[in-house]
């Protein structure tokens, strides 16, 4: 009964192990299927019975607006697998459709500098998810921001700068993504800094890795993500950024009306359901990393090395038992015992030392052996003439 519980209990140890080593390779088949924006979007009603007549006429003028993206901003801004904008500035501009009545159609540019260099030409209308800087203010306007994203600073594992802040970058080469917050923050706040423009954050984290930058500034989430869906095992946080940026709607500034629609709806979208939406994002589940898959593994193969190993300590004993009470049931029994089996058992299970994954025909193999005893564990355990 002993042997059954255990063993009833190690395979329950080793299901769970299962179920969350798959949810680890395979976390969409676990998702929440239940989409926020969805529910939001049938419980909100259009703001256009709200505007003002010259508002109403503007829309009526111009349809369609054009939205400029970042194709690399976890957690605002990405495509999906199908090529689907999406993100958390994807959820917004999926409500703003709903609650303006506008067409917004999105421009996925290869990175962000040529977004804002569109922008500046007057190419884009709106931007979904951007921080509020001098030199952005000079063409767009901003709305109040609907989320605030942490910088983090990241260095080289065993470059000696373990621990630091921006004043100890003094001086330093510094990847940063061109044209964003913090490229604008590094040259305006700190021009002792060497500011190493790249063109996404994936660039910024190899520039590090191959010592062409001492050290990289980015939002905490988009650099995570990166390190993570990059397998990228030689980055290290060092730091914060004391500054953060506010990341709102930015829409050009000669089209103030369309900027007075889009702030009229944001405003339909209570401090709660921002909350909700953000939460969506920033605490689901990211992709699991190289380490995490063999972290997982490695405990699964512990796990099932030491219940095997316990069922076979329990089996021994079992087995002395049962001989200890046939002797004393019957002392006159003269039937042959083989005690050599017995003995082996305590070394491990024969021919496989107590792990059944037919390990000594893979060795047979590799070792071009002409018989698996060859290879065995235990070749000789009884004479070859019994």
């Amino acid at each position: 009964m002993r042997l059954l519980l255990t063993l009833c209990l190690g395979l329950c140890i080793i299901a769970l192990q299962v179920v969350l080593g798959a949810k680890a390779f395979f976390p969409d088949a676990f998702a929440d299927k239940t989409d926020v924006v969805d529910a939001l979007m049938e419980q909100k009603k259009s703001v256009l019975d709200q505007i003002p007549p010259a508002e109403l006429a503007w829309i009526t003028d111009h349809p369609v607006v054009i939205v400029g993206v970042d194709p690399n901003f976890y957690p605002l801004e990405m495509f999906d697998e199908r090529g689907r904008y999406t993100g958390l500035g994807g959820d917004y501009l999926r409500l703003l459709g709903k609650l303006t009545g506008l067409d917004f159609r999105v421009r996925r540019l290869t990175d962000w500098a040529s977004t804002e260099a569109q922008a500046q030409q007057r190419l884009i209308d709106v931007f979904m998810a951007a921080a509020k800087t001098g030199r952005r203010s000079e063409y767009m306007l901003f709305t109040t921001p609907y989320i605030n994203m942490p910088g983090i600073i990241m260095t080289r594992r065993g470059s000696g700068l373990d621990k630091v802040g921006i004043d100890d970058l003094k001086g330093k080469k510094v990847a940063v993504v061109n044209n964003y917050s913090w490229h604008d923050f590094l040259k305006e706040f700190h021009p002792e800094i060497i500011a190493v423009p790249v063109a996404n954050t994936l660039e910024a984290l190899q520039r590090v890795v191959t010592g062409e930058a001492d050290a990289v500034i980015d939002y905490e989430f988009n650099l995570l993500e990166k390190i993570q869906t990059g397998g990228i095992m030689q980055i290290q946080p060092a730091g914060k950024v004391d500054s953060s940026y506010g990341h709102a709607i930015a829409v050009r500034k000669d089209w103030p009306e369309l900027f007075s629609v889009i702030s009229t709806a944001l405003s339909r979208i209570t401090p709660a359901e921002q909350k909700m939406l953000a939460r969506k994002w920033l605490q689901q589940e990211r992709p699991a990393g190289q380490e995490r898959h063999l972290q997982w593994i490695f405990f699964f193969v512990v796990e099932s090395i030491m219940l095997c190993l316990i069922l076979n300590w329990l089996w021994q004993n079992e087995l002395k038992k049962q001989v200890a009470l046939r002797k004393a049931a019957n002392p006159k029994d003269t039937s042959q015992v083989d005690y050599d089996y017995i003995n082996a058992l305590e070394y491990g299970l024969a021919p496989t030392g107590g792990l059944g994954f037919g390990l000594d025909r893979l060795v047979m193999l590799l070792t071009d052996s002409a018989s698996i005893r060859d290879v065995l564990l235990f070749p000789t355990m009884k004479p070859l003439g019994d």
